[in-house]
């Protein structure tokens, strides 16, 4: 079908969204900045700063350059800090020695760290890339000599999760004159920064958005958001082929957004870890958690709070209709709790429990706010213990949180983990939680594929999709032909199904799909081995999956280091450069991904829509991408560990069929598709600072 370009030119803005109307920037920190670690700890400055983001769908790979000025006398040793925002993966790393560039190699972490040790002493250059806590990643360089300019490039993925028909991106940036460039691809309207003044113009297949003049970008950071055009209940859905081995898909459904009458009046008991371990911050934050979902429920909900250190003190015996007097009571019980004691979460659990009424009708949601430092066994003991339908949303407060038990207790019982890390998270965590257990839209959800196999699934347990809520599921597929992926659970009682179907031999490429099923297979195998899984074979794993697939994890780290100055490590170098080479020799269907990455796709085919039960509505036909069935895919762990899977890839771009470019009220540009909508439009957003970047 030929198309044509709805706007063929056009010059607008996209204005800084006004503070009152924007939404509140995610309250995780971002930050990329270099410090001097030898002498004087102070910030070395930032001189020049690039950022190209390409987005697919919903998933963002993100390069950012950047070239720090050492001015002072002496030779200095720098220290890198990067936090992309939780999810974040980094898959490459470089820095550079004047014109050399010096590109980064994941190796096994001890061996990454004798390496650099070695080298350093001898006054050298290496870089070594590591995981500093929950969603930061540091390296050093060293040396840097007076006067000179640094450069570092990393590059990192992370899937943006949709909120409603929202999809939101966010990036470290500091430079009010960086240059920014970022392609979007998907079928997307009304997009806008809350952070930058944007000008925007239309070329052929897209539009480039730049900062020109004067402009109040907010230094820190870039936030962009847009809304998808997809009628609601639509799943997204992608796929990369594994030629003659299995190909990896990863699917996803969006809760669509509800309107205040939809919320349902729901039964939600307040645990509080207010043991020894949660002194200090942790447990005002626990308190300040508490208090702001106490004033979130509404009145026609019922509320109750228990305290547990060793030992269990709850306000009432079951919930209580929550009106002005037991509001007040629930707050104040919340605001004169002290820590001390010992952490019992199973005893706090079954109280939690047992104190439910178990009439139908009302749902039935437990928070439980704490470190997570118990026994691991027992506390999942109580968790899989109960048979009933109550949900557990898990909040992890402090610097020491027990993440694996806290994600596992949510699966088993089909609710959320939500980790809270500051003071200044509690307000938007807390507010996002609160509308998310404001009503379960899908429950007891189960995913299929007919046409083709799919195994291997991650989540293991589906959680059910709560308002403001996103379904993900990554899996590998065996098949060639047509697959339909089908997401099934039941809505307001009533059993529906929502589909996609896929031409598995026309769908475009993405390597990136492998990748994200790589991430979440590494995730669950550490959350095993921090839950106590006594396999070497598990830990093996995980360090193979990273080193194919180029993830920094507790067991990889990134090592960059020029070839001239490796000395006597040379041949601990090719011996770990061998094992690599070795392991993407035993994994055929790892090296087809990084051969895939190679050139665009081809343009995506037609993919029917299909919704059947109480929501069914027309299937439009649209780009799309694929989907796995969670409840045969409970493989063994044996034959896991057996089959071990690797990538190292990137996303690639493919043109639109045609392009409307809109002005929006408010300054900002909206981009929707016209014409022929079987084939995503491609948004290239080009935001050039309003300084010329220094030259080289």
């Amino acid at each position: 079908m030929t198309t044509r370009l709805i706007c063929a030119t056009a010059i607008f803005t996209v204005a800084l969204a006004p503070p009152a109307a924007a939404q509140p920037i995610a309250s995780d920190r971002l930050e990329a900045s270099m410090i001097m670690v030898s002498g004087k700890r102070e910030t070395i400055p930032l001189v020049e700063e690039r950022l190209h983001v390409t987005i697919d769908g919903q998933h963002a790979t993100t390069t950012l350059l950047q070239a720090y000025q050492h001015d002072n006398a002496g030779q200095i040793e720098g220290q890198y800090h990067l936090r992309p925002g939780s999810g974040s993966k980094v898959e490459g790393f470089a820095y550079w020695n004047g014109e050399q560039k010096i590109v980064g190699e994941v190796f096994e972490r001890g061996t990454a760290k004798r390496v650099y040790e070695n080298v350093t002493s001898r006054r050298r250059d290496p870089g070594l890339l590591e995981e500093a806590g929950e969603g930061a990643f540091a390296f050093k360089v060293f040396p840097i000599n007076p006067r000179e300019k640094k450069r570092v490039e990393l590059r990192w993925t992370k899937w943006l999760e949709r909120r409603g028909s929202t999809v939101r991106y966010r990036a470290p940036i500091t430079r009010m004159d960086a240059e920014i460039v970022v392609s979007l691809t998907g079928n997307v309207k009304h997009v806008k920064s809350a952070t930058h003044r944007l000008r925007v113009e239309t070329i052929p297949g897209g539009v480039r958005l730049r900062s020109e003049g004067d402009h109040d970008a907010r230094p820190g950071e870039l936030a962009l958001e847009w809304q998808v055009v997809e009628p609601e209940w639509t799943p997204s859905a992608y796929v990369q082929a594994g030629g003659k081995y299995d190909g990896w898909f990863a699917l996803a459904l969006a809760a669509p957004d509800l309107p205040a009458s939809a919320v349902t009046a729901k039964d939600v008991t307040i645990v509080i870890d207010r043991s020894g371990s949660m002194i200090g911050e942790p447990m005002e934050n626990a308190r300040a958690a508490a208090a702001d979902m106490i004033r979130h429920l509404d009145k026609h909900d019922r509320v109750n709070v228990i305290a547990f250190s060793d030992e269990v003190d709850p306000l009432f015996a079951a919930p209580q209709r929550l009106d002005a007097s037991t509001r007040t009571n629930a707050i104040g019980f919340v605001e004169r709790l002290k820590d001390g004691g010992g952490t019992d979460i199973a005893l706090a659990l079954k109280t939690a429990i047992a104190s439910q009424d178990r009439k139908p009708g009302r749902p039935r949601v437990i928070v439980f706010m704490t470190d997570g430092q118990s026994e691991a066994d027992k506390a999942l003991e109580a968790a899989k213990a109960d048979t009933g339908d109550v949900r557990l949303f898990t909040l992890g407060l402090g610097k020491a949180v027990n993440r694996p038990l806290l994600q596992r207790l949510a699966a088993v019982k089909r609710g959320r983990f939500v980790y809270i890390d500051s003071a200044s998270a509690i307000g938007p965590e807390v507010s996002r939680l609160a509308a998310s257990i404001s009503k379960p839209l899908l429950v007891d959800v189960s995913v299929e594929v007919e046409g083709a196999h799919a195994v291997r699934l991650y989540p293991r347990s589906l959680p059910d999709l709560f308002a403001q809520d996103e379904l993900r599921v990554t899996g590998r597929l065996r098949g060639t032909g047509t697959a339909r992926f089908i997401i099934k659970g039941n809505l307001a009682g009533k059993p529906v199904s929502f589909t996609r179907t896929v031409d598995l031999a026309k769908a475009p490429g993405r390597p990136w799909v492998g990748r994200l099923w790589a991430q979440a297979r590494i995730e669950h195998l550490l959350e095993e081995l921090a839950l106590g899984a006594k396999a070497p074979e598990l830990q093996e794993e995980v360090l193979e999956l990273a080193l194919a697939y180029n993830f920094v994890t507790p067991y990889t780290a990134f090592l960059a280091i020029p070839e001239s100055e490796l000395g006597d490590q040379r041949g601990t170098v090719e011996a770990a450069r061998e094992r690599k080479r070795q392991i993407m020799a035993d994994n055929p269907d790892v090296a087809s991904l990084d051969k895939a990455r190679h050139g665009p796709p081809p343009p995506p085919p037609p993919m029917s829509l299909g919704t059947t039960g109480p929501m069914s509505q027309p299937s439009p036909t649209s780009n799309g991408s694929p989907g796995g069935d969670a409840d045969g895919a409970a493989d063994d762990e044996e034959a896991e560990v057996d089959a071990r899977r690797k990538d190292m890839a990137s996303t690639a771009d493919y043109a639109p069929t045609s392009m409307e470019v809109q002005r929006k009220r408010g300054g900002c540009a909206g981009c929707a598709t016209g014409g022929d909508t079987s084939t995503g439009a491609l948004l290239v957003l080009a935001l050039a600072g309003l300084l010329r970047r220094r030259r080289r």
